[in-house]
């Protein structure tokens, strides 16, 4: 396929040549003959030894000159995505420039928001943590420079020569000499697409990726890639990605790229940690960094020892300087992807793209206290947030700020409960297995250098892979929560909606155009089915003169089915009724959450997003993401926030739109509901305090809402708040009932609703004060009890009946039980407790339980149990003749 697909004439034309690489087989294009592609470790990192391009740029300076570039080749500038992925149900985080175009736009669905265009994406890939700071190159946070193109069978743009010719003059621009350049063949695939790509080259290293995207997949389809079958699509889609941060090393030289993109933050880290470094240790960086793509190969372990040997270092300068830069290169990409995350609006947590931000979170706090802590992970993050400013939002540092000191202390309790687990489950099953360690972090947050510490304790030894924090974060970087639903279909005309056209009709006539059972189909429908977190209008349905019970109402596709009681047969013409205060009740709901989730964003911050929702007519729900326990006084003021918006009348605007149209309007926070499919989505839009992609039916006006109360919130899990509020009628009829209780409780305790509060804190001093009394009196009750029942006993044994409460009882026996052998004590009204001191307790009881018909249980020293009052003389004969006290 390759070999077909990149016969490349603009190549051709510049002198280049297709060449095979004799150490790792791939086929690569050059001007100049060779015998390997040039990419470490096949050949080694030039770039580190000579000059490649002309200048040193920024990170700010290399990707204005790339924006530049393709702007003045008529390509239009994106801003950036964010790195959370809203717009798609199937990945957390963007991987790739590609990723904010997937899938509406690669399928042709709807159309890019330009064409061609520029941008310059903030990336995230977790996949390689556990290889920053060690290889030189590696990041979990990137910047990908791109440009796209996307060719339709009536509108083409450009395609594989026209991308060619960028990438080489791009290079050209910024002093490369194209003798330099290796295009290095490689297939493509990703989210259900695949194509020819080259791989860029330059001084050994990898800059940039041209991807040829012209495949879907198909089951029939006769193109195989990677053992997938494919067949072509109608599109043909350019999609490149351009490293920045490599970029940016290359013109710099620097030992790594984190010393090219972080300066002044490796330079204070290393100040801070009191770590040496000077020329000797810039060159001995250089030379890991020129070695570091062995480690891919090799292993860590093998690839340091290779490493002391080739460099001619002592394992002790391995340890206290190598690896010390190591876990300082680690801090500034982590904490730049952290930036970006928590800015963004990603709430740390244990689900979705929140676990990611606390991997990252727990493993910077590791490597800060393996430093002896010089900085907090706080200033380290702020650092770039203010730094990236021009593509951060700094308006977050205040919550960014709180987050992290929030899972600090997280972190902290962590730590605290860690070792309890970790010898529980060594002393069940004497060891502790990958999987183990996996479900330990997964479950408990606990890190694998902690339980090995911890294992070690009790003479375990844990074998910890190289990658685990890389097969943890595979685990999570895309969305497995759920097996997607295929789509209900019915192979009927699409049934007409009016809930949409007319959402205050309450009667309708239409036709039945099918039938089965007690399900039917009509023409046009004015019920609403369950969806988005609405449950289906009910009513009834009118025909021949006879009513029919509208049950359910379900959505198959674009066709409407209803469930009624009864059957009604094809052809029919009904007249429909619905049940109107349900469906008021829950458009009420619906609009009152939208504006719950706006006052909610105003009160506690930008990063709440909501997680889930479920309406119902008396009292609903929705789940927002949130780092702490929602207050008292938070809630009020989301109450007042709420009241406002709906005393202010404000229309409620619904309409159809195109997708990219509305995103390009309001961006993402159009998804906090959901992701619909197609290309119109349904808009509603509440003045300008929320806009969602909507399906839902609503108010015209947020006056008609009428009053809104929050009824409790609670956190579900971390990360998670739910807030069960209730809106207009069903609102007032909670309050009324709310009132009623308090009145009612005034009465009882006769006093006023105002001064109930003062009343109920007497009442619970006087109780305070009766419980210390009756304590008193207990212990000097069973103190008078114990005396006589000791001038009682007889060869170390006792049994007797009591005056006494089954607390009383237990307390005195457990006394008794320092001084005697054998004791059994039943109450007045029939409790038995029973104290042996050679291990019969339980049988006693039990013996003495079943002669006074009742039931005893307990263990070897004390038991207890309940029999009938009338039985209690029986029941002590009984326990006297087995203690051979008669």
């Amino acid at each position: 396929m390759l070999e077909r697909e990149l016969q490349i004439e603009y190549l051709k034309k510049e002198g280049f040549q297709r060449y095979k690489c004799k150490k790792c087989g791939a086929y690569f294009w050059s001007r100049i003959e060779r015998d390997n592609c040039t990419e470490s470790p096949c050949g080694e990192y030039k770039f580190l030894k000579e000059d490649i391009f002309k200048g040193n740029y920024t990170v700010e300076e290399m990707r204005e000159e790339f924006i530049r570039f393709f702007e003045k080749r008529g390509h239009k500038k994106l801003r950036r995505y964010p790195v959370v992925a809203r717009w798609r149900d199937d990945v957390f985080l963007v991987n790739a420039s590609i990723y904010d175009f997937q899938p509406h736009v690669t399928s042709g669905e709807v159309e890019p928001p330009a064409n061609p265009l520029v941008i310059s994406q903030p990336c995230i890939r977790m996949i390689d943590i556990d290889f920053v700071g060690k290889t030189g190159r590696h990041l979990t946070g990137f910047e990908m420079m791109a440009h796209h193109a996307f060719n339709y069978p009536d509108k083409f743009i450009y395609w594989k020569d026209k991308t060619v010719q960028y990438a080489l003059e791009f290079i050209e621009q910024l002093g490369g000499n194209l003798d330099d350049v290796v295009l290095k063949e490689k297939p493509w695939v990703g989210g259900g697409n695949a194509g020819a790509s080259f791989e860029v080259i330059v001084g050994g290293l990898e800059l940039a990726t041209l991807v040829f995207m012209n495949l879907k997949e198909d089951e029939g389809g006769k193109i195989e890639v990677e053992n997938t079958r494919y067949s072509e699509m109608p599109m043909k889609i350019v999609d490149t990605g351009y490293g920045l941060e490599r970029f940016v090393w290359v013109s710099q030289r620097t030992p790594t790229i984190y010393d090219a993109i972080y300066p002044d933050m490796v330079q204070k880290l290393i100040s801070v940690a009191n770590i040496e470094r000077g020329g000797k240790e810039n060159e001995i960086m250089k030379k890991l960094a020129y070695l570091s793509p062995n480690i891919e190969k090799m292993g860590e372990k093998k690839f340091e020892e290779y490493f002391i040997k080739s460099v001619g270092i002592s394992r002790d300068y391995y340890e206290n300087f190598i690896k010390k830069i190591q876990w300082v290169y680690a801090l500034v990409d982590y904490t730049r992807s952290l930036a970006f995350m928590l800015t963004d609006g990603i709430v740390p947590s244990n689900i979705k793209s929140g676990y990611l931000a606390r991997l990252l979170i727990r493993r910077i706090l590791k490597i800060l206290n393996d430093l002896g802590n010089p900085v907090t992970i706080e200033e380290l993050v702020k650092m770039h947030i203010e730094r990236f400013s021009d593509i951060m939002d700094t308006g977050m540092l205040p919550t960014v700020m709180e987050e992290l000191s929030v899972e600090k202390e997280r972190y902290r309790k962590t730590l605290k409960r860690g070792r309890e687990i970790v010898k529980r489950i060594i002393k069940k099953k004497k060891e502790i297995s990958v999987n183990d360690l996996i479900l330990l972090y997964d479950s408990h947050g606990i890190l694998p250098d902690i339980v090995k510490n911890i294992a070690l304790e009790d003479g375990v030894n844990i074998k910890i892979p190289e990658n685990f924090h890389s097969l943890v974060a595979m685990r999570h970087e895309r969305n497995v929560e759920k097996e997607k639903k295929k789509e209900r279909k019915m192979n009927l005309p699409k049934t007409e909606m009016l809930y949409y056209r007319e959402p205050y009709m309450k009667e309708f006539d239409a036709r039945v155009i099918w039938s089965e059972d007690d399900k039917i189909v009509l023409d046009k429908t004015a019920f609403y089915p369950e969806g988005g977190g609405q449950p289906s209008d009910r009513g009834k349905i009118i025909y021949n003169g006879n009513e029919y019970e509208v049950l359910d109402v379900q959505k198959y596709g674009n066709v409407i089915v209803h469930k009624i009681k009864g059957n009604i047969s094809e052809g029919s013409k009904i007249h429909g009724i619905l049940d109107w205060e349900r469906r008021e009740r829950l458009m009420r709901m619906h609009t009152a959450e939208h504006i719950l989730l706006a006052s909610a964003r105003r009160v506690l911050g930008k990063h709440v997003w909501q997680h889930g929702t479920q309406k119902d007519v008396y009292e609903s729900r929705f789940d927002i993401a949130h780092y702490k326990v929602i207050t008292r006084d938070e809630i009020k003021r989301m109450e007042e926030e709420a009241m406002r918006i709906i005393t202010k009348n404000i229309d409620v605007e619904a309409r159809f739109m195109n997708r990219m149209e509305a995103e390009k309007k309001y961006r993402f926070v159009l998804y906090e509901g959901g992701i619909p499919p197609g290309k119109e989505i349904r808009v509603v839009k509440i003045g300008d305090y929320d806009v969602e992609a909507c399906g839902g039916t609503h108010v015209n006006k947020t006056g008609e809402i009428g009053f809104l109360k929050i009824l409790r919130t609670e956190r579900i899990q971390d990360g998670v708040s739910r807030i069960i509020y209730s809106a207009g009628l069903s609102a007032l009829e909670y309050t009324q009932r709310s009132e009623d209780i308090l009145i009612e409780s005034s009465e009882k305790i006769k006093t006023t609703k105002e001064k109930l509060p003062e009343k109920i804190e007497k009442l619970i001093e006087e109780w305070k004060r009766e419980k210390k009394e009756k304590e008193k009196l207990m212990k000097y009750k069973i103190k008078l009890y114990r005396e006589e029942i000791l001038k009682k006993m007889k060869n170390g044994k006792v049994a007797d009946i009591v005056d006494l409460s089954p607390m009383e009882i237990q307390k005195l026996v457990r006394e008794l039980s320092k001084e005697i052998e054998e004791c059994v004590l039943i109450t007045e009204e029939g409790h038995i407790a029973v104290y042996s001191k050679n291990g019969r307790a339980r049988e006693l009881s039990r013996e003495i339980a079943n002669i006074m018909n009742g039931m005893a249980g307990g263990h070897g020293e004390f038991a207890q149990g309940r029999g009938e009052r009338e039985k209690i003389k029986e029941g002590l004969n009984k326990a006297m003749k087995i203690m051979g006290l008669i």
